[in-house]
């Protein structure tokens, strides 16, 4: 049975992606998980300019959690049920990861993961699993994150420039053909409240079909 390294959790967080859920606090309320450990910055070769150094390296003996017990708990105290997985790097836990992501969707969860690796990368290297990590996401942001390509900017409030990292990232909409767009070319998304998800572009923008 596969187990997943969780460093934290934020219960509500409102720079985790879009949602159509609102509180007190404002709009894009979703739960953020925290996956432990991104090999590639523990090996000393991170994403220039990474936002979670501290999430790089696995704390020894840290508690190995159970998917099936893990989505039980979030179920219970999620607020809503839009669920966001950073890291870290959460595909160096794939394994754990895509049985979370099943678990979850069987209790009827919105997902998106966060990656650094490309879909191609993880298809390659995970060839068995990769068909159920696709088929189990909503959304998936790939791509390193790339300081020179920077559109974060936590003061925008709209479930996109205040989650996703660079503009060289794409944002796949896994529900469409596995359909989708550089970050770079992106003005916008928005999710409905049937979790129907939307580019919102500018102008004509070439699409990336996988």
């Amino acid at each position: 049975m596969a187990t997943v390294r969780l460093y934290d959790v934020k219960w509500v967080s409102h720079t985790a992606g879009p949602s159509p859920v609102v509180n007190q606090f404002g709009p894009n309320c979703r739960t953020e998980l925290f996956f432990m450990g991104c090999n590639r910055g523990a090996n000393g070769n991170p994403c220039p300019g990474c936002f979670n150094p501290k999430l790089w390296k696995t704390i020894p003996g840290a508690r190995e959690l159970v998917p099936t017990e893990m989505a039980e708990h979030i179920e219970k105290y999620a607020p809503q049920k839009y669920i966001t997985i950073v890291g870290g790097e959460p595909c160096d836990q794939m394994e754990g990861l895509v049985e979370l992501c099943e678990e979850l969707k069987k209790k009827n969860f919105h997902i998106i993961v966060f990656t650094h690796y490309e879909l191609s990368q993880l298809n390659k290297n995970f060839p068995e699993l990769f068909l159920r990590f696709i088929n189990n996401c909503d959304i998936i942001i790939d791509g390193e994150y790339k300081e020179d390509e920077r559109i974060y900017d936590e003061s925008y409030h709209d479930g996109f420039r205040d989650a996703v990292g660079s503009g060289n990232q794409i944002v796949w909409d896994c529900s469409d053909s596995m359909k989708g767009l550089h970050a770079r070319d992106i003005a916008g998304v928005y999710l409905g409240t049937d979790n129907t998800f939307k580019f919102i572009t500018n102008t004509d923008v070439p699409w990336v079909v996988y």
